[in-house]
């Protein structure tokens, strides 16, 4: 075999033995009709979103990077360089709302720093995808409220705590009107200013208010973790006795709240909603304290049975609104089945499935659109 033979045998085999270098780059067309997403910061173009739907992402890796990939619901994309040395890939399209990714750089897990972030157990990459006719949490041009943190001292936990505070538009300029309060609680992977940043809740009730579909009210959303001193893990829900958080919410939150903003500080006027953990707990706490709360959202965190009803103190006089939400692929028909056993000793009570979706922030967002629009509407 002559040299001219063996540097071609040698160019083959080292195409053949890395698939990287023989990939094509990347390569696209820039239409015009890409456009970056709501969730990319500032100093980002990517993600970007097409006309069609289709989703661009792009990260810049380590020169020495031997495989980048998109891991984006359940599914992994292999990425591409192109002529620059960043990596690429264009997939189809996901499900609308709110979803988590992230980049897998030679077997190990990044976020993209050109994301906003969420804190979805442990701080995460987030794409925003439309959703094709939820439009009630995008921004709109209407009278907007305020979203303060609001922090206080905490004898229970020891601790100072923060809480974010939802005041509907008019707070500071209609001095004498005093409101109804909705405690609204995150869910077991993430953070009490979830509910404003994926959840959009004070977004939506804007809208709600501006067309006249739900009553103004002040949201206070609370961390859902709350330990005393020594204690090393919460306290299960299902123990039968106030967890340190129900404590903490009773004894101190609610008095802190009625003392510092213009409540009307009653049974009646006072609800209390939650998605999956803090479901969870608002079901626990709302039974256990009928006396404070009288409207009930449980989003994907179980239901209020009969049995439930039956043990508790004078329900069926006490309460005012019963909501029960999940996603159509989560436990729908058990969800439905659960109401009818509810109506049928006497307990009228409002069911949502949200079409098309899972355990996830759209069937959360969907769930508290409703429920605004009930909350405080029967007193």
């Amino acid at each position: 075999m002559n040299l001219i033979s063996k540097l071609l045998v040698f160019v083959f085999c080292l195409f053949a033995c890395h698939p990287q270098i023989q990939t094509e780059l990347f390569n696209v067309n820039d239409d015009g009709q890409w456009q970056k997403v709501s969730t990319a910061h500032r100093l980002s173009q990517f993600p970007k979103i097409h006309a069609d739907g289709r989703v661009w992402f792009q990260f810049e890796a380590p020169q020495t990077a031997e495989s980048v990939k998109l891991h984006i619901e359940s599914t992994d994309y292999e990425m591409q360089k192109d002529t620059s040395g960043l990596w690429n890939v264009i997939i189809p399209g996901t499900d609308p709302g709110f979803q988590i990714y992230n980049f897998i750089v030679d077997n190990v897990e990044v976020m993209d720093p050109g994301c906003t972030p969420s804190y979805v157990n442990g701080y995460t990459s987030v794409l925003e995808y439309p959703a094709p006719g939820d439009e009630f949490y995008i921004m709109k041009d209407v009278p907007h409220g305020e979203v303060r943190e609001h922090w206080f001292y905490s004898d229970i936990t020891e601790s100072f705590r923060r809480m974010y505070v939802y005041t509907p538009p008019g707070y500071q300029t209609d001095i004498n009107e005093r409101y109804p309060v909705l405690y609204l609680q995150h869910g077991g992977g993430e953070l009490e200013n979830e509910w404003t940043h994926a959840g959009r809740a004070n977004i939506i009730l804007d809208n709600l208010l501006a067309e006249g579909k739900a009553r103004p009210m002040i949201i206070v959303m609370n961390l859902g973790f709350a330990t005393k001193p020594g204690e090393v893990r919460r306290r299960s829900f299902n123990d039968g006795l106030p967890s340190t958080f129900e404590q903490m919410l009773v004894g101190e939150v609610i008095p802190d709240i009625d003392k510092f903003y213009r409540t009307v500080p009653d049974q009646k006027n006072r609800a209390m909603a939650g998605l999956s953990m803090g479901g969870m707990q608002t079901r626990m706490v709302t039974l256990n304290n009928l006396d404070l709360f009288s409207q009930i959202g449980i989003f994907s965190g179980g239901v209020i049975t009969p049995e439930d009803v039956n043990e508790a103190d004078d329900f069926k006089e006490k309460f005012g609104l019963l909501f029960i939400s999940c996603g159509s692929e989560e436990r729908a028909e058990e969800t439905k089945a659960n109401s009818e056993a509810l109506r049928e000793i006497g307990i009228e009570n409002h069911v949502y499935i949200s079409p098309n979706t899972a355990h996830e922030w759209q069937t959360w967002r969907r769930s508290l659109n409703e429920f605004l629009q009930l909350v405080f509407k029967n007193e």
